[in-house]
């Protein structure tokens, strides 16, 4: 008897944000395609898209890629569209676009209104206008898996103002969308990285008092790499976590425990 690989997502499709960089979402697609699923990647740089596509492809998986800023309504409609066109399904979704927009400094960098609406535009209308075009797709086979990318910010204050908020309404979200989409046969379960070395704070690991001072406060005594995240990712969105929904998944270290 041959003993079923729980992480085999041979015919699925996954769509994911934020992927043109080194970083969460970009791993992860690789991640996803390497263990069969058909991978759709989402981001606002053309050239580092077709990059991962080739790199991908190069490893013998399946890709496709829609440029484009997905805090954009119109650009999230047009994205899924060209996921189903392209590919047939759409089963997965990672949503992993996000900044920490401006260093809150001041008073006056907490409650600056343009960066509070850029980093809610980034950071959670993206969520919310992919769930909104997707979600159908992903109920159509019974195996829809939706994996928002939150932070430790999702569970105390940490970082700005409207970073904070972003990241605690991703949270509340989850547990929202657990409820309205379980029964639709769609899983949505977040992740939530620590300290991860990616292309956006790689030039924070090379700054030894600072980086020693994050470490000092992760009992495992170093930072998280891509693949800590990706490799939570596959589990998220394979049939091994099939029983669970409206969950959260830190990636942290132990550094909230």
């Amino acid at each position: 008897m041959t003993e079923r690989d729980y992480y085999d997502l041979s015919g699925r499709v996954a769509l994911i944000t934020g992927a043109s960089t080194h970083g969460i979402g970009n791993q992860s697609a690789k991640t996803l395609a390497a263990h069969g699923a058909k991978v759709f990647l989402v981001a606002r740089r053309e050239e580092k898209l077709q990059e991962a596509v080739a790199e991908i492809e190069a490893n013998g998986g399946e890709a496709s890629y829609f440029a484009g800023d997905a805090s954009s309504e119109e650009i999230c409609k047009a994205a899924v569209e060209k996921c189903i066109a392209d590919f047939g399904r759409l089963d997965i979704m990672v949503l992993a676009a996000g900044t920490s927009g401006l260093s809150e400094r001041s008073m006056e960098d907490a409650f600056n209104t343009e960066n509070w609406r850029n980093i809610l535009a980034v950071n959670l209308d993206s969520v919310f206008f992919m769930v909104k075009y997707g979600w159908e797709e992903c109920a159509k086979n019974g195996v829809g898996a939706i994996i928002p990318v939150g932070s430790l910010a999702s569970w105390h204050a940490a970082g700005s103002t409207a970073y904070t908020a972003t990241k605690g309404a991703i949270r509340a979200l989850t547990q929202k969308w657990g409820k309205l989409l379980g029964p639709k046969g769609i899983r949505v379960n977040t992740l939530y990285p620590g300290f991860i070395d990616t292309d956006m704070t790689h030039g924070a690991t090379k700054m030894e008092s600072y980086i020693n001072s994050v470490i000092g406060k992760i009992p495992l005594g170093r930072y998280g790499n891509v693949d800590d995240c990706a490799n939570a990712v596959l589990y998220l969105a394979s049939d091994a976590s099939s029983f669970m929904n409206g969950q959260h998944l830190v990636i942290d270290g132990g550094e909230l425990a």
